[in-house]
């Protein structure tokens, strides 16, 4: 876990990793993945909507290489 503090304009952000699930990590209590760049999850989406969209990744063999457009869920 990481917390930044930044002076101007006082601003913090959080930032959590967790070694077992790589590429998984939660900002400002939003969900993310690597392989889903640009796209954030609540915690009630991770089950629902999170794991079908990777499985759906590795179904296809597919990585994302540029971020969705919409600034993310």
């Amino acid at each position: 876990m990481v917390h930044i503090d930044m002076s101007r304009p006082r601003r913090g952000v959080w930032i959590e990793r967790w070694s077992g699930v790589p590429g998984f990590c939660r900002v400002n209590g939003q969900y993310q993945h690597d392989l889903l760049p640009g796209w954030s999850y609540a915690r009630a989406e991770i089950k629902a909507e999170l794991i079908p969209d990777l499985e759906l990744l590795a179904e296809r063999g597919e990585r994302p290489t540029e971020a969705t457009s919409g600034g993310g869920r």
